[in-house]
């Protein structure tokens, strides 16, 4: 977008963390508005991250978004109820249920990504080089350890 020397921006002027958060909003509201929409706000990318690793726990999943296993527990039962997601228990720890994608979970993960990747193309996620994206990751590792502290 080009603007009249005149013009502020507010980006321009907007605290890191406010970008951070408005760029995140802002994908919510573009998966809201997208016709392929699913009413899912969080459970989409817990679907996702189940989809794409295997032998995953409730656990896992929650230490992987940094939720509690409550939040986690009340997610997961809607992507059950939907049938998106079913529980094996553990064979090696027979406490501990495995999360797996049904395949209309698969199906359902695969166009979220797809409308993911569109979404990260069409904003420029995509052009951010390496070392920019390795950055970004380590911001968020430390801002998560800073709590640990």
């Amino acid at each position: 977008m080009t603007r009249n020397n005149d013009e502020i921006d507010k980006f321009d002027s907007m605290p890191f963390i406010s970008l951070i958060h408005h760029i995140s909003k802002n994908r919510l509201r573009y998966s809201i508005k997208n016709p392929n929409h699913v009413d899912m706000v969080h459970e989409g990318r817990y679907l996702m991250e189940i989809h794409k690793r295997k032998n995953l726990s409730q656990d896992d999943l929650a230490r992987t978004f940094g939720q509690s296993k409550g939040t986690i527990a009340k997610a997961l039962r809607k992507l059950e109820d939907k049938e998106y997601v079913e529980r094996e228990i553990d064979e090696n720890n027979r406490r501990k249920y495995i999360l797996k994608t049904t395949k209309k979970g698969d199906d359902l993960a695969i166009l979220l990504k797809k409308d993911l990747d569109e979404w990260e193309e069409h904003v420029g996620i995509n052009e951010l080089d390496e070392k920019s994206k390795r950055q970004l990751i380590e911001i968020a590792r430390k801002s998560e350890e800073m709590l640990k502290e």
